[in-house]
């Protein structure tokens, strides 16, 4: 099979109520690389996306295999659960130079892969993540972003972090990796951290692009906020904090599905 220029990985697991939303930028983003204002096929692109199912009880298969059909995205199925185990397994499929791996729930601008490409081939750059903010709004996760947007400025390998929009080309995923499977928490870390610290000039954090992920897992539970900065504060200070996450939320509240 011929090699392509960027390989999108997504991993998915009951994401029902926003893969279509995640899917129709994701093929704006690769229609963009080849200068068209409309949909493409993706034979017709540099560009392949490559979703990860992990063993979904909902239609998240059937919303993803609609896209296959019209579209030409590749459903596969992993049936180790664990995002790490789904990442690692749409990598090996993958026929890309650059490894752009996306959440579920996570909407890419539209001049993202130009973008990843331009950083990679005329930058320089083996790895990088960009900006996120709230898919939903709300003045609780706009604070919670901005808060971790400030957080990823320290020059720290471990703030470098967050996988719901990272890319990485696939030398550095092949030295550095894969995500680590054994944890829940800073499976990134292998990849980002690793490249941050041997070669800091070759990683980016891309304030030109900005992804919007949703913040229904801390919505969705009480305290959630709180919940989750204590289990991302656990898992930076002890190694046992990151195999315990539990993240069940996969559901819009009506709240969130009005403002969608």
């Amino acid at each position: 099979m011929s090699e392509k220029a960027i390989s999108v990985i997504i991993p998915a697991r009951n994401e029902e109520a926003l893969i279509g939303n995640v899917l129709e930028a994701i093929m704006e983003a690769a229609a963009h690389t080849v200068n068209s204002a409309v949909p493409v096929h993706l034979a017709e692109t540099e560009t392949e996306v490559i979703v990860v199912d992990n063993a979904s009880t909902d239609r998240t298969a059937g919303i993803v295999r609609s896209y296959s059909d019209r579209s030409g995205v590749h459903l596969v199925h992993c049936p180790q659960l664990k995002a790490p185990c789904a990442r690692n397994f749409g990598a090996r499929l993958a026929r890309g130079r650059f490894f752009v791996f996306v959440d579920g729930d996570t909407v890419i601008p539209t001049h993202a892969l130009s973008r990843i490409r331009h950083l990679c081939e005329a930058g320089g750059y083996q790895a990088g993540i960009a900006r996120l903010a709230s898919l939903e709004g709300g003045l609780r996760a706009r604070c919670w972003w901005t808060y971790w947007g400030l957080m990823r400025h320290l020059p720290l390998a471990r703030a470098k972090a967050m996988p719901a929009f990272m890319f990485c080309t696939r030398a550095a995923f092949h030295e550095f990796g894969p995500f680590d499977e054994r944890v829940l928490i800073g499976e990134e870390w292998p990849i980002l951290a690793g490249i941050y610290r041997a070669r800091p000039e070759q990683f980016i954090y891309d304030q030109t692009l900005t992804a919007l992920s949703s913040s229904r897992r801390m919505e969705l539970q009480p305290f959630g906020y709180v919940r989750t900065f204590w289990r991302y504060v656990w898992a930076i200070v002890h190694h046992s904090g990151r195999y315990h996450y539990d993240d069940h939320h996969r559901h819009l509240s009506p709240r969130q599905e009005r403002i969608l």
